[in-house]
């Protein structure tokens, strides 16, 4: 039992990232290298926000999210507009230059000490034989809430319609009136605002480190390419296969030892690995279709 809550809890932060991944993706054909940092802004500007200044922490949260989405929005126009239309390739390397920039101002400003958003004790709660705390619970609530907001809004909302009419076929969008380069911000806008809240998410179950944007990044980039690049449900499914096996590896006995915790992401990693040499698209990948 409890290796389920563990994974529900895990997945939950990491298909917020892998939705915002396979978004941009999914529009503008680009890899964002530097999402994990945009998770690490959002929960360390709602810590600032909350433990230096003493504000409520719903107005921490929305400062973070605020903050997230400004800095996505001046990272848009600085290290993938200029870039992401002359060569796919461009903006791997833009974004990968913006993660180590923004990795050395969190650690300037922030500086290197692991930050908690909430200090106080945690009130548990007991599922059977599983332990979860409150906070665990409303942000595993909270993850439902806007995957099915997600949802409702591809599928049912004009915007949304027009992600998906781009995602199709991007020229027939703009002859039909689309505009693909408001698209395009609003899009990238989109994934670091959702990257941020992931943030916020480690921020309050867990504790916050300057070096954990990379770690953050490549868990949710191994959900997308697991689930099929560009596939946002796929992307979530992935996320927490991710997450169970990385908690069966650690959790049950094997061969009468238990695996260190330190081998967590390598043997999850391993068998994506497998899994893509068995199916190179990914779990749900298709050649049109993202959404």
């Amino acid at each position: 039992m409890q290796l389920l809550v563990n994974t529900l809890i895990a997945g939950s932060f990491a298909a917020i990232m892998a939705t915002g991944l396979a978004l941009v993706y999914g529009v503008l054909r680009v890899f964002n290298l530097a999402l994990g940092q945009f998770a690490l802004v959002g929960g360390y500007v709602t810590w600032w926000l909350v433990q230096p200044l003493g504000l409520p922490l719903p107005v921490g949260i929305l400062g973070g999210i605020v903050c997230g989405a400004l800095v996505s929005w001046l990272s848009f126009e600085i290290a993938v507009r200029p870039f992401y239309k002359r060569h796919p390739l461009l903006p791997l390397v833009s974004t990968i230059a913006l993660s180590q920039i923004l990795d050395g101002l969190i650690q300037l400003i922030f500086k290197e000490q692991t930050r908690s958003i909430l200090i106080r004790a945690k009130e548990m709660v007991h599922l059977g034989s599983a332990v979860i705390s409150m906070e665990q619970i409303k942000l595993i609530i909270f993850t439902v809430v806007l995957l099915s907001a997600t949802a409702w809004i591809l599928h049912s909302t004009s915007i949304g319609r027009r992600i998906r009419a781009t995602v199709a076929h991007s020229q027939a969008a703009e002859s039909l009136g689309i505009s693909s380069a408001l698209l395009h911000r609003l899009v990238f806008i989109i994934s670091g605002t959702l990257a941020a809240i992931a943030g916020i998410y480690v921020g309050i179950d867990q504790n916050l480190t300057p070096v954990l944007g990379f770690t953050i990044t490549i868990k949710a980039y191994a959900a997308l390419i697991a689930g099929g690049k560009g596939n946002i449900w796929g992307a979530v499914i992935a996320s927490y296969f991710i997450a169970a096996i990385e908690q069966l590896a650690v959790g049950i006995k094997w061969f009468g030892y238990y695996l260190p915790a330190g081998y967590q992401g390598s043997v999850a990693l391993m068998l994506i690995i497998v899994l893509l040499l068995i199916k190179p698209t990914g779990l749900f990948g298709r050649t049109s279709r993202f959404a």
